[in-house]
């Protein structure tokens, strides 16, 4: 029987959908810059330096290559006025600690602002560790984000600006790991603006009060003996009200969501036999570029692809409430 040509336009988006592989660079160029901003600390009134490192979509062949990745150093931002995303490092960590997110996100057509939070940084280590290091983060962190997003519009707003009409202040969303992962959370929380939130191994200590109405989406490692899954991540799920989606990788720890995975540093999954950090940051993508497309683009149809059923092999859908 010959297919209409209306039932052959109503099947093109699931064709699409079938053919595209998330785990694996989107369609764009990758350029990487790093803006300045300042802001008074919430604790102390002293500066806080926040240098901050921003991939996204940009012009082919623009910009210095030979940085280490594919991101080409400020390179010419594409036309359109793209979502943004915010990325939380985690305790003691940097903003480049994954590379294979923020770029990756940027590639699928997001740009993506990653600042420090001062004093937790990997630069200060081992200090960065310390109780009242992390005590000051935590009263920081959320007016770090928070700030930073009022900074990139107000650069979307301004001619002069490399992103002048690039961000699309409707569109933002929020991710982290860790601490920043908890940081995702109390984010999402706060700001009206966060459409779609991901949290990745988020540490929840101290935020079992948050009630969470934005669509987020929460990764975990099967092995991760950091922040275990059992508690952190179901208990992470456990705040969400609105449409919310936990993730379960098997036979990944705390460090499958970061640049690299040392025993010392990130517990359990790091020993042979464990899932390589490659794989673990594949699954990653699978599910959290659709979410993200879904969610902070306003794309529906990739919704499709967050179905506990379609879950490739090594990763685990626990649980899904698309609507709330």
């Amino acid at each position: 029987m010959r297919m209409s040509a209306f039932a052959f336009v109503l099947l093109l988006p699931s064709v699409g959908l079938a053919r595209r592989d998330f785990t694996a660079p989107g369609p764009h160029a990758v350029g990487m810059t790093t803006l300045t901003f300042t802001k008074a600390s919430e604790t102390t009134g002293a500066p806080r330096v926040l240098d901050t490192v921003i991939w996204y979509p940009a012009v082919p062949g623009t910009g210095v290559a030979g940085n280490g990745t594919d991101a080409r150093r400020d390179a010419v931002v594409a036309r359109r006025r793209w979502p943004l995303v915010m990325f939380s490092h985690g305790s003691c960590g940097f903003p480049g600690q994954s590379p294979f997110f923020t770029a990756g996100l940027a590639s699928w057509g997001f740009i993506v602002a990653a600042p420090p939070h001062p004093g937790n940084t990997t630069s200060e280590f081992p200090h960065c560790a310390d109780p009242p290091a992390e005590v000051d983060s935590f009263l920081n962190r959320v007016a770090d984000i928070r700030f930073v997003i009022d900074q990139l519009l107000a650069h979307a707003r301004d001619p002069a600006s490399p992103f002048a009409r690039r961000i699309n202040p409707r569109r933002i969303g929020m991710s982290g790991h860790s601490f920043g992962g908890q940081t995702t959370l109390r984010v999402a929380a706060a700001d009206s603006r966060v459409r779609g939130a991901v949290a990745l191994a988020p540490a929840i200590v101290a935020i079992t009060d948050l009630r969470i109405r934005t669509p987020t989406m929460v990764f975990g490692g099967q092995l991760d003996s950091l922040t275990p899954f059992e508690t952190d991540s179901r208990g992470a799920f456990a705040l969400l009200q609105g449409p919310r989606f936990l993730v379960e990788i098997l036979n990944t720890g705390h460090c499958g969501f970061a640049i690299l995975c040392a025993p010392l540093l990130c517990g359990r999954g790091c020993e042979p036999g464990t899932l390589p950090l490659d794989e673990a940051h594949r699954l990653t993508l699978r599910y959290a570029v659709p979410f993200f497309l879904r969610y902070v683009a306003g794309r529906g149809h990739f919704g499709k692809l967050l179905r506990p059923a379609a879950a490739p092999s090594g990763e685990v859908v626990v649980e899904a409430r698309p609507r709330g």
